[in-house]
């Protein structure tokens, strides 16, 4: 729908999975903010803000319901929710307990509507309830930045963007979440991961690491494992996801 294009890079609506097809699943590390709401709950609660993940999670498969994930452009967290994406690093935290203006009103914008019945309905009452997206002079910097990292050096985007190298990295990390460096090592993990079952010294080149002995340091660091190891799912043990009411506010 257009109306999260300002917003958001995707929006989608996620299925609980099978537990007899997938005994356990893992959640990578990710760059975003993701903001998640369970779309047959009227309760404010269920309004969940999932920081940037700088290591994986391995969790045992519980029944659950559907859920809407939106994952927001970089740098507009704040915009958003009122309160720096730094604030969420590795946290997951209910939109409901935030100490901001913006994240209050926004969830009270979003119960007004009631509890739709459809992904549809509730996508449609999130819409209405999303505020007018304001640009600050630093968004735009922060998004070329966050699409450039990938590829290129801080220090070239820095002077790309024509702004101090020290200036970008302390703006990406607070408007971001993670500093450059992370951003950069958390993205080459996640195509790794995307690439499993390939040659691993081609997918260590194409991820942009140095070797592939540099690939799976890196894989170790952040997945828990090596990559061999992942791809034939012998993965660190599962853990129960805890709820998140009652551990809202905690490490992931």
């Amino acid at each position: 729908m257009d109306a999260f294009e300002p917003w958001f890079s995707a929006v989608t609506a996620a299925a609980p999975p099978d537990p007899a097809q997938a005994p356990a699943i893992v959640e990578e590390p990710d760059p975003a903010t993701v903001l998640t709401w369970h779309p047959d709950s009227a309760d404010p609660f269920d309004i969940v803000v999932m920081g940037p993940r700088t290591r994986a999670g391995y969790f045992a498969v519980q029944p659950g319901r559907q859920c809407l994930r939106m994952r927001l452009r970089a740098g507009l967290t704040t915009g958003l929710l009122g309160v720096p994406a730094r604030e969420f690093t590795d946290r997951v935290v209910p939109a409901a307990e935030l100490d901001s203006t913006a994240a209050r009103s926004l969830v009270r914008r979003i119960m007004r509507t009631g509890p739709p019945a459809t992904h549809g309905q509730r996508l449609a009452a999130l819409a209405q309830a999303l505020p007018a997206r304001q640009d600050d002079r630093w968004s735009p910097i922060v998004a070329e930045a966050a699409a450039r990292l990938p590829g290129e050096r801080v220090g070239a985007v820095a002077r790309h963007l024509n702004v101090s190298e020290r200036h970008l990295r302390n703006l990406f990390t607070e408007r971001v979440g993670l500093a450059p460096a992370t951003f950069v090592r958390v993205n080459r993990v996640r195509t790794a991961v995307a690439g499993m079952g390939r040659d691993l010294p081609a997918l260590a080149a194409e991820a942009g690491y140095y070797d592939q002995s540099h690939m799976n340091a890196d894989f170790r660091r952040l997945m828990g494992t090596t990559p061999h190891a992942f791809a034939t799912r012998r993965w660190p043990r599962a853990e129960v996801c805890p709820s998140m009411r009652e551990h809202a506010g905690d490490a992931r």
